[in-house]
Order: structure tokens, then sequence, then C-alpha cells
């Protein structure tokens, strides 16, 4: 497994961001699943944004903070999920059908994934953003299971 699987980088610029995410994108199993771990404006969208051109999706990517989910596709379908409106309980996260999204050509992402049930057990990944004094981030990408 490449070391850009296990790593902390610090993102000054959004750019910066994105540009990690495309080359994360490029070494990543298409059926991955991805938690996104940070408070809002940390740069978890534009993350995916990175994460949707490295594998070859041209669409803009948005926030799905109000629909909870938006789905772009290329040679691989990239679902974007946005749990910060649910509630963690198990219904709610079964009316999402996320294990039907756990194999390929399936890349499923998902923002606050704390609230959603169950779902850091059963992630492939764990990508963390926290803010520095200086307005930059660190990002820190862990493996977290073997892709199915």
């Amino acid at each position: 497994m490449s070391r850009l699987f296990d790593i902390d980088i610090i993102c000054k610029t959004e750019k910066d961001t994105r540009n990690l995410a495309i080359d994360f994108a490029k070494l990543l199993p298409h059926n991955s699943s991805i938690a996104l771990i940070g408070d809002l404006g940390m740069g978890k969208t534009t993350f995916v944004g990175g994460l949707a051109h490295g594998l070859g999706i041209s669409d803009t990517v948005r926030s799905p903070s109000f629909n909870i989910l938006n789905i772009y596709s290329s040679n691989v379908f990239l679902l974007h999920i946005d749990a910060y409106r649910l509630d963690g309980s198990e219904q709610a996260t079964e009316a999402l059908m996320l294990n039907d999204f756990l194999v390929p050509p399936y890349c499923l992402v998902v923002e606050w994934p704390e609230r959603l049930y169950n779902f850091l057990e059963m992630c492939t990944f764990k990508v963390m953003f926290s803010m520095n004094n200086d307005f930059s981030r660190t990002i820190c990408i862990r493996p977290i299971h073997q892709p199915f």
C-alpha cells in the first residue's frame, strides 16, 4: 500500500487540498468508502472535488447539505453524502442503502460520518481535517480496513 494512504499533510490553500485529493484518488481502489472528519469550513467538499477530478469526473462538485447525496460518474461512480442533518439512527442509515454502494464501481465519501449508524466501523479510509494557527489545514489520511 502506498505511503499516500497513511500521511499527515499541511495544506495552505484550497489548491493544495484539491491536489492532495487528486493524488489520493489516482491510487484509490474504486470500492473505497471514505469518512471525512472535521468541522465546518475545513475543506471537506474541496477535497471531494479533487477526488472527483482524480477519478476522471468533470462535473463541478457541490455540497450535498440539503439533498444529502450527490452522485457523480465517469468510469466510476462517486457518491458524496453529507450526513450532517441525519440523526445517526440505524433506520436513517439503512434508508440510504449504503451497502449497495460498497462494491465496484462505487466510491463512497461521507462528510459527518459519525451521524451514520456504524459507518466508521465499515469505512476503508478516514480523512481528518484540522485548522492550524496560521489558518492552514492539516489533513491526515489513515487506512482503516482493506476495501472489499
